[in-house]
């Protein structure tokens, strides 16, 4: 008895074993983007970029393969922007304001839930789920004000609707001395790939 059940056992986990690799290496771009994080980089290394004062600023926008790879899929509406802010003063900084312009026009980073409509996940019946969690990975991936501490880089995503940028724009970001109440103020014109 023990014996036809151990053997039994045997078959039911080698039959399961089999099963279970074709359904998890499914292709599946959007799972794959959910574990890639930006390649991080110091705003100096950017080929778009602005110093003042000890403190970098650097744009590039993203290629379609770097999209797929990032966020599973292209954004149509949207371009997307690689943004980082180094700080190499010993003073902390708060990142205030982040925004494009185009053609004389101002052009502000997009809402996330917008952005998520235009990437559809899918997964069907599982389509809400999907939509939380490239939700949960676009927050993580977007660049938000914030503190930047000494020594430190702040690098994310913004992303700006395309039919507000044309072939080129400026990055305006305004980065506070949080040590007093100065400002500094960075203009870095670019190209849209």
């Amino acid at each position: 008895m023990n014996v036809s059940r151990l053997i039994l056992s045997a078959a039911l986990f080698a039959v399961s074993v089999m099963i279970v690799p074709t359904t998890a290496t499914a292709d599946d771009d959007f799972l794959d983007s959910i574990s890639q994080q930006l390649r991080f980089r110091e705003a100096f290394s950017y080929r778009n970029k602005m110093e003042q004062r000890s403190v970098t600023v650097g744009v590039e926008t993203f290629g379609k393969k770097e999209q797929q790879r990032v966020l599973g899929d292209k954004v149509g509406d949207f371009i997307t922007l690689d943004v980082a802010v180094t700080n190499d003063t010993p003073i902390r900084l708060h990142l205030n304001d982040i925004y494009v312009v185009s053609n004389g026009k101002i052009a502000r980073q997009e809402d996330l839930n917008f952005v998520v409509k235009d990437i559809d996940p899918g997964g069907g019946g599982k389509g809400n789920l999907r939509m939380s969690i490239l939700r949960k990975s676009l927050f993580e991936k977007s660049l938000q004000t914030g503190i930047i501490e000494p020594g430190e880089t702040l690098q994310g995503i913004v992303f700006i609707k395309k039919k507000q940028l044309k072939k080129s724009g400026t990055l305006h970001v305004r980065v506070q001395n949080l040590r007093q109440v100065a400002y500094l103020k960075y203009e870095i014109p670019f190209k849209v790939k």
